[in-house]
């Protein structure tokens, strides 16, 4: 069974010390911040800044009763831009470095970006940015062909058909509500070149890299079943002088 998992996401190095997310893709920052030695003046709970009270109001700030506050991978790196200054210069840096163009030198001089930075290409700062087009994904992914992919997820029931004004699902195939709500997709007009209405996300292309070769060979099987059965259609309507019968004329 083709699933999201959010245990996928990369570890984020703070200090020196490596905080990983945790089944539902959440950190805990109180755990951050213990094991960071902060003072108390540091605790999430003292963070209440306007940049965490908007993570807070888009739910990538979360406190839970009797175990702290969770962030999401943006809210956790933004808890480490406040509490360390080494940690905010590196995501400074970074910026920086993929304006120029030259992330992989950055990578090279600062190993703290190094733990922190994948491989920055133009596909993946588009996919941060507004996303990537299901074409420009499973190019990315290695998926073959992108239009059976799609297929292909429908007929096992990982993708939904859109549902119309009346309820009806008969629309374009697009990925679950769940994997909207997590944010590896997104919702967008279809007016922009993206003829599906949704664009991919970098945590809907980590899921598709993850299966890729289940994706590719689920069509490769459908392709096959679709040559045989059309062969067996074929000889049907011929006799064994190989003349076509009557019915087929």
């Amino acid at each position: 069974m083709l699933t999201i998992n959010q245990t996928e996401l990369l570890p984020i190095v703070i200090e020196g010390q490596t905080f990983v997310a945790n089944a539902e893709g959440m950190w805990n920052l109180n755990e951050t911040h213990r094991e960071l030695g902060l003072p108390d003046t540091k605790a999430p709970s003292q963070w209440r800044n306007a940049v965490a009270d908007e993570l807070r109001a888009s739910a990538n700030l979360q406190i839970i009763d009797k175990v702290g506050t969770l962030a999401t991978e943006a809210g956790t790196i933004a808890y480490a831009m406040w509490v360390s200054t080494d940690f905010y210069l590196m995501v400074v840096h970074a910026f920086v470095a993929m304006r120029n163009s030259a992330i992989r030198d950055a990578k090279t001089k600062d190993a703290l970006l190094a733990a922190n930075m994948p491989k920055a290409t133009t596909l993946d700062l588009k996919a941060r940015g507004a996303g990537l087009t299901w074409t420009e994904a499973c190019r990315v992914a290695g998926i073959q062909h992108p239009a059976l992919a799609l297929k292909y997820l429908h007929a096992c029931k990982r993708f939904v058909r859109a549902v119309d004004n009346f309820g009806t699902p008969d629309g374009p195939v697009r990925p679950p509500k769940k994997a909207f709500d997590l944010g590896h997709f997104v919702v967008v007009s279809s007016d922009f070149g993206n003829r599906e209405g949704w664009r991919v996300k970098p945590g809907g292309l980590d899921w598709l890299v993850c299966n890729t070769e289940t994706i590719n060979t689920g069509v490769a099987d459908g392709n096959r079943r679709k040559a045989q059965a059309k062969k067996a259609a074929q000889a049907s309507r011929v006799d064994r002088w190989g003349r076509v019968t009557k019915e087929a004329i």
